[in-house]
């Protein structure tokens, strides 16, 4: 039975959602990198001898950052968290770890991308193939699983972040501003903090997986969608003519995972969103 569970990367976007969603359901210890760095073997080996984990969700990363350049590091300091753990850990102690849809090189279009393809191109940048290498090394192991995550939004997300910002610009009643139309699969966070608490309980068969909802979007249907739900029409413009290159995954193994899946609608998580902001940021 699962009790102990090692959380890291809990002070991100995803690893902030999944401490407050299983804060009540699990003994979580969630080391900030001050606190453990999972680059050095050795104190990660001391964290597990000190410490009796279950199971680890392996949420610290580092690279990956919207036109920001990866760290030098990037690659082999992934690389090395992963490895890691995987070597400090128990047998019996298995890992859930976020992978991307950087894994499959978005330097180009990716429209419904399987998890076959993985390594059929080689991403351009260290994050890209950090997260190729991982999902690589998932796929040959029984004790690692790998969910590669394409776009997620929710609460605790960077204002910046497409969802929030055009959220935040309708609030203020100014523009959305789009550089250019691109298609993404926008995953709402408490379906991934759902599916992860499944995959907890029931170790999938599969050893990487896209979570991806089956219905893509475009910035601009967001757009639009936030328009509607807060009852005021900002203009929505863009910088750029036509459509940037689609960012989206299959997801047909998660749903042979999880056939009863269901997954949060745009309108409904954006409108979640919505309440958040305007009530953390008292926009309204």
């Amino acid at each position: 039975m699962i009790k102990n569970i090692l959380l890291t990367g809990s002070g991100g976007f995803v690893g902030r959602n999944l401490k407050e969603y299983f804060a009540e359901k699990y003994k979580l210890f969630c080391p900030r990198s001050f606190e453990l760095d999972l680059t050095k073997f050795e104190e990660v080996e001391e964290f597990f001898l000190k410490n009796k984990i279950d199971f680890i969700i392996h949420c610290a990363t580092t690279g990956g950052v919207r036109d920001c350049i990866d760290p030098i590091n990037c690659e082999t300091d992934n690389l090395k968290m992963v490895t890691n753990l995987l070597t400090a850990k128990t047998q019996d102690t298995k890992l859930l770890m976020f992978g991307s849809g950087a894994a499959y090189a978005k330097h180009r279009a990716l429209h419904k991308v399987k998890e076959s393809q993985i390594g059929d191109v080689i991403a351009h940048d260290q994050y890209g193939r950090s997260k190729m290498h991982m999902a690589q090394l998932a796929q040959t192991r029984n004790d690692m699983l790998c969910l590669n995550i394409f776009a997620c939004y929710g609460k605790y997300e960077k204002e910046s972040r497409f969802p929030s910002y055009a959220v935040i610009q309708n609030l203020k009643h100014e523009p959305i501003v789009i550089n250019q139309n691109v298609i993404f699969d926008y995953l709402y966070i408490n379906d991934l903090c759902k599916i992860v608490e499944a995959f907890i309980k029931n170790f999938p068969k599969h050893r990487v997986i896209n979570v991806t909802p089956t219905q893509s979007v475009s910035l601009f249907d967001i757009a639009q969608i936030v328009n509607k739900i807060s009852g005021y029409n900002v203009p929505v413009n863009f910088k750029k003519a036509g459509l940037n290159f689609e960012y989206t995954g299959d997801n047909s193994l998660l749903l042979k995972e999880l056939p009863e899946l269901k997954f949060t609608s745009m309108e409904e998580g954006l409108t979640h969103l919505q309440k958040y902001i305007s009530k953390s940021l008292d926009y309204m």
